[in-house]
């Protein structure tokens, strides 16, 4: 059988009267975490972290702020005492995708289109040699794109495993178990959704602003 893999498309900018509601279900420890932030990227966690928390309580049933987490070698958050639900988030600029799977670990990763500054000195620290190579061969008017795409499947199969770009991975391929999909959670922006295996199928759905 076929298993959904959902995820959430939400906008990180939202009304005062959303960012108190949402700020109101964070613990004291996810609140002070965001005092470390610069002011945008403050509100954004917070949003962030406030939408995850009302999901997660949907699918669990468990009020959001009474909701615990566990945190993995790489930072990747779960929920503490659960094995029914699996999730992870991503958000670039004001944009928040939010992955949900009953039965798998799963991974996602999203960036707006932008041009990359110093984009082969990136490429050459934290992607493998076939990544690399194909994005040298690109047209250079097409590798930010082509970066951007490559980056995303890869950070998304790192989560999906549980690693980090930044977990001493660099130059590792994932394993090839894992299954990907590249889609455009909006207009100007790539992501990537990571999973084990091929019998899982992507459901995407928006919420209202």
């Amino acid at each position: 059988m076929t298993e959904e893999v959902q995820v959430w498309v939400a906008s990180l900018d939202v009304s005062e009267e959303r960012y108190e509601t949402l700020a109101r279900v964070l613990p004291f420890e996810e609140k002070e975490r965001a005092e470390s932030l610069t002011p945008i990227a403050r509100r954004r966690f917070v949003v962030a972290r406030g939408i995850l928390r009302t999901l997660l309580a949907g699918f669990t049933g468990t009020a959001a702020e009474k909701l615990r987490f566990s945190y993995g070698n790489s930072g990747k958050p779960s929920l503490l005492d659960r094995t029914d639900v699996h999730f992870n988030i991503s958000h670039s600029a004001e944009l928040g995708l939010f992955a949900f799977s009953p039965d798998r670990p799963v991974g996602v990763d999203v960036e707006n289109e932008r041009p990359v500054r110093r984009l082969l000195d990136v490429a050459q620290r934290f992607m493998s040699d076939d990544e690399l190579r194909a994005l040298v061969a690109t047209a250079p008017e097409e590798r930010d794109a082509a970066f951007l795409k490559a980056w995303v499947v890869r950070e998304a199969r790192l989560k999906a495993e549980g690693k980090g770009v930044w977990s001493g991975s660099e130059h590792i391929n994932p394993r090839p178990n894992l299954t990907h999909k590249l889609f455009a959670p909006r207009p100007h922006y790539i992501a990537a959704i990571a999973a084990p295996d091929s019998d899982w199928r992507l459901y995407t759905c928006a919420m209202k602003d």
